[in-house]
């Protein structure tokens, strides 16, 4: 309770200037405590039966969760963009965390939940982050200049080499972030997994290799996860003559 008066300062802040955030700011403490507070004694049932397919099962609900704020931050139609979304997040996750646990970490069985379920987390979180920027950046630069689009169809550009540099633009806005990120971390910031093991009392170097091997697994699963949104969308957002659907867009 006294960690909480540090909300104090920022909400004044936010109060003085009358920028109404602070509904939200009190809402999004109260949000995070009783989720964080209901995933852990969730998670503590879930270490002790440590089930592949009950674990699984709990990253279907991760991946539902993240993909519900990735549309709703969007500003795209849930219906337009979900499914396409969730399969693209669920297999890029799959991909990632199969090749890193299991061929990299080597875990005792297939989807052990201690190594599992905060890495599969950490990966999700960027992930929600990105798609939200690629998938704007996408659809809505394709939106105001389509006349660009509609220029380069007209030259006789099929859709893929038309969208060519929409998707480029994507791309290189939603990676940017997380490359950023990487090319810091050690000098500017020590990241929490990292600063969490060694609290726990690891060898630095132990936590630096798992690190390491994170944000690998990060910028692996961003960068697929951005690809296959908006590749799978595509497929249900444009007719039949490569024309953008507006119905898309809220």
């Amino acid at each position: 309770m006294i960690g909480y008066a540090a909300l104090l300062l920022p909400a004044a802040i936010l109060l003085h200037f009358r920028t109404g955030l602070l509904k939200k700011l009190g809402t999004a403490a109260l949000r995070m405590t009783v989720q964080l507070l209901l995933v852990g004694y969730y998670l503590e049932y879930l270490f002790t039966y440590d089930n592949p397919w009950l674990n699984l099962a709990w990253i279907v609900v991760m991946v539902v969760a993240s993909d519900l704020a990735t549309v709703d931050r969007s500003e795209l139609r849930r219906k337009s963009l979900f499914v396409s979304v969730f399969a693209a997040t669920f297999l890029g996750l799959i991909l990632v965390d199969f090749f890193f646990l299991e061929v990299v970490i080597r875990l005792p069985h297939l989807l052990a939940a201690r190594y599992t379920i905060p890495i599969t987390g950490m990966i999700l979180g960027n992930c929600l982050r990105s798609n939200v920027i690629g998938i704007n950046t996408f659809y809505y630069g394709l939106k105001e200049r389509r006349d660009e689009y509609h220029y380069y169809l007209a030259c006789g550009a099929s859709r893929k080499e038309a969208l060519f540099p929409f998707f480029r633009e994507a791309l290189r806005k939603s990676v940017n972030p997380t490359l950023a990120t990487m090319a810091t971390i050690g000098l500017v910031s020590l990241p929490g997994m990292m600063t969490g093991q060694i609290l726990g009392g690891s060898s630095p170097m132990t936590a630096i290799q798992y690190q390491i091997l994170i944000v690998i697994a990060i910028i692996s699963g961003t960068v697929l996860a951005v690809f296959l949104a908006i590749r799978l969308s595509m497929l249900s957002a444009f007719d039949e003559a490569d024309l953008l659907d507006e119905d898309i867009f809220k």
